[in-house]
């Protein structure tokens, strides 16, 4: 049983909420104790998170989805982990910290300000989506989402990500 498998009990899932969840950009993310560093083999990432409850393939490249899909490991065509990513915002269940920051229950002026501490070279698309491409940092808000003072989505890449 992996990290982020839901467990089944007397016919029902048992939702496990983790409360320690921790991304060092350019390296790992770090799980109630567990690491998954970028960079992993498909194979070694399955040892510590277990199977994915889904699996998505788009430019050549493999997405596998955790928990309800608020979770996501992207993995490049040489089967390596090259990102993390939270995709549900405040509104989901799991709770990242970067930096010593909660991602997704600080607004969203405060956590670009600790992400600028960190990185000043920034591709800026639109005021709802910054990529910090020193650190591999990418926050990202759903237009869809009402409550415009929170992200909606956190990522960690491995070195250069963001360097097309």
């Amino acid at each position: 049983m992996g990290l982020f498998n839901r467990t089944k009990k007397n016919k029902k899932y048992v939702e496990i909420v983790y409360e320690n969840i921790e991304l060092v950009p350019l390296e790992k993310m770090i799980c109630d104790g567990k690491e998954v560093l970028l960079d992993s083999t498909i194979e070694e990432v399955i040892k510590v998170l277990g199977e994915p409850e889904s699996i998505y393939k788009e430019d050549g490249k493999n997405g596998w989805r955790y928990y309800y899909s608020e979770f996501c490991c992207s993995f490049d065509k040489d089967k390596k982990l090259e990102c993390i990513e939270f995709l549900n915002g405040h509104i989901g269940k799991l709770r990242p910290y970067i930096y010593g920051v909660s991602a997704f229950d600080v607004k969203r002026k405060e956590l670009l300000d600790v992400l600028k501490k960190h990185d000043d070279e920034i591709d800026e698309f639109n005021e709802d989506s910054y990529s910090f491409k020193n650190i591999s940092v990418g926050v990202w808000k759903d237009s869809g989402n009402e409550d415009d003072d929170y992200w909606t989505t956190i990522l960690i890449g491995r070195k250069d990500y963001y360097n097309y």
